[in-house]
């Protein structure tokens, strides 16, 4: 049976000698292990590992989470393998057999790269030990693909497996479990057969956040009813369409995607709760976590993910990272859609388009452009395309980017569009122009026909607590205003927010109180009672209290809708 084993203490790191000296060396570390990139040297990382005696005689491969840039990596002086640079796990064969109590010396050569995020990163390490024959362990999770076809309420499911060095007597065991873990069905086959087909009436569909339902499967190798290598993943049902009506539809119903961005991976849980307050189904991020699995949250949790890849500049890197991509991650229901970059030409997205269509179908390739200067610049075969708006918040500006859109749906009525607003930098706009933007963008774009997708923004913003310019502050803990006000429009969920306000200490007599709900019927209490004040309707989703009369001293402030109600304290003094 496989066996991991965790290699993460005492890894020695000396640099190589640069022309700017070293910016460290022969330094014992624990991994993961992150620099910044731009002073990280080129050096090797070196452990050294002794298997026992419930190792010996196995086949060993080696797991790095993630590396940063260009590795060799070595067994002694052997060289095992070269990985050029990527983001993804990978795996490399490190010997067909090992012996209990020899010391084997593995060292990685690493040329740094950075990360989106600048950042040079070499991850967690493990060992596989396995038997001769086994799941192959190698091509980024080549050794089980899952595809399903949904027709008349029966979904037919294809299940393929990659063995290494199978024996005339193996078979390989199937089983498929529901939710609570109950056995559905199992099939068995040879290691030499393509695939196991299972046929499955009245399926349970993954429906998003109605319903993100996820069935198990679990394969075994097995020899005379001995189990060598055993491997379990979860998987989804669902289909989703672009129909000729000009929406996305999730299991023959329409659904609108609202979704944010994630400008890095560091509270993935916190980022996710906060997208659920905000009642939105779709993520987008470039940056995967080494140490979280994303996608299995998403799955979990019922949220779309586009995976927004890197690009360097180098199409042959970028697509074959693209395919480790797909290849890792195409058997979760969530992924549904890879961009590329408008830096892209139509070369590189023909390479794009037909690595996504050859790995993974049931996902969609977009293509990200800006909206200024798309028109022109669309290649054959991109059929959704992902529009980025620039900040500019005066009204000419709104009204070139109305124009250009409908130029854009006039001259390609087969196209659909995924909105996507450039968050602007800190200093550029004041918190209240913020929020008039993004209220107007949302407004200009909304429900219309074509448009599958829209994006409120970063979810966080990236700087500092106090820079309101993504949804949320960058410690993930306050919601600004553009956070409630795309909560109004995306959320059924009832709720009241008084609108954030510069100070609650003033010296004027009267006071305008803002409101973002998606209640109707109003109510405002000053200090507990009911003045008969009627909100006024500014936009969607955001009211107004026009000159409330505060008395001297700490005035408590009640708006509420139904069951739902928010409070404030404003001193006048």
């Amino acid at each position: 049976m496989k066996k991991i084993i965790d290699l993460n203490k005492n890894w020695l790191y000396s640099a190589k000698e640069t022309e700017n000296g070293r910016a460290f060396s022969d330094t014992v570390m624990d991994l993961p292990f992150f620099h910044t990139a731009e002073t990280m040297a080129e050096g090797t990382f070196s452990v050294k590992w002794t298997p026992a005696e419930s190792e010996d005689g196995k086949t060993v491969y080696i797991e790095f989470q993630q590396i940063s840039g260009e590795a060799k990596i070595y067994l002694g002086d052997t060289l095992l393998g070269v990985h050029k640079e990527g983001l993804f796990r990978f795996r490399q064969l490190l010997s067909l057999e090992v012996h209990m109590g020899e010391e084997y010396e593995i060292r990685v050569e690493v040329t740094p790269g950075s990360r989106p995020d600048a950042l040079f990163a070499f991850a967690g390490v493990s060992l596989i030990c396995v038997d001769s024959s086994h799941f192959n362990m190698t091509e980024n999770e080549k050794n089980l693909s899952i595809t399903s076809v949904i027709k008349d309420k029966k979904a037919e499911i294809t299940v393929s497996t990659d063995i290494v060095r199978p024996n005339n007597y193996d078979v390989v065991s199937y089983t498929v479990t529901d939710m609570k873990g109950d056995v559905l069905f199992s099939k068995t086959c040879k290691p030499t057969e393509p695939c196991a087909v299972f046929s499955l009436d009245m399926p349970e569909f993954w429906d998003g956040q109605s319903g993100a339902y996820l069935y198990g499967l679990n394969a075994k190798l097995l020899r005379d009813s001995r189990c060598l290598d055993e491997i379990s993943t979860s998987f989804g049902l669902r289909d989703i369409k672009l129909q000729s009506d000009g929406f996305l539809y999730l299991n023959g119903f329409r659904l609108p995607l609202n979704g944010v961005a994630l400008t890095d991976c560091s509270s993935i849980k916190s980022d996710c709760m906060k997208l659920r307050d905000l009642d939105g189904n779709l993520l987008l991020a470039k940056l995967l976590p080494s140490k979280t699995d994303l996608l299995s949250v998403t799955d979990k949790d019922g949220m779309l993910f586009w995976y927004d890849l890197h690009y360097s500049g180098d199409t042959d890197k970028d697509i074959n990272e693209l395919k480790d991509f797909l290849l890792l991650n195409r058997n979760h229901p969530s992924l549904t859609a890879v961009v590329c970059s408008e830096k892209a030409d139509d070369n590189y997205f023909r390479l794009f388009r037909e690595t996504v269509t050859k790995y993974a179908p049931a996902v969609f390739p977009v293509l990200r452009r800006d909206i200024n200067t798309a028109a022109d610049t669309i290649p054959e075969g991109a059929d959704v395309l992902m529009l980025t708006i620039p900040c500019k918040s005066e009204p000419d500006a709104f009204i070139s980017i109305g124009g250009r859109f409908s130029e854009l749906q006039n001259r390609y009525p087969d196209k659909y569009f995924a909105i996507y607003p450039e968050n602007p930098e800190r200093t550029e706009t004041t918190e209240n122009e913020h929020n008039a933007w993004h209220m107007r963008l949302w407004t200009a774009f909304c429900r219309q026909k074509n448009v599958i997708a829209y994006f409120g923004g970063f979810l966080t913003d990236g700087k500092t607590v106090d820079s309101k310019r993504g949804l949320v502050s960058a410690d993930r803990s306050t919601a600004y205003d553009a956070f409630w006000y795309y909560r109004s429009q995306f959320s059924a969920k009832s709720f009241v927010k008084i609108c954030n306000t510069d100070t609650n200490e003033t010296a004027d007599k009267f006071s305008d109180i803002r409101c973002i709900t998606n209640c109707k019927n109003l109510r405002i209490l000053i200090n507990g009672k009911d003045k008969k004040h009627k909100a006024e309707k500014i936009t969607d989703g955001v009211y107004v209290f026009r000159q409330i009369k505060l008395k001297k001293d700490v005035n408590l402030i009640e708006v509420s809708a139904d069951d739902e109600c928010d409070s404030i304290e404003i001193l006048r003094f």
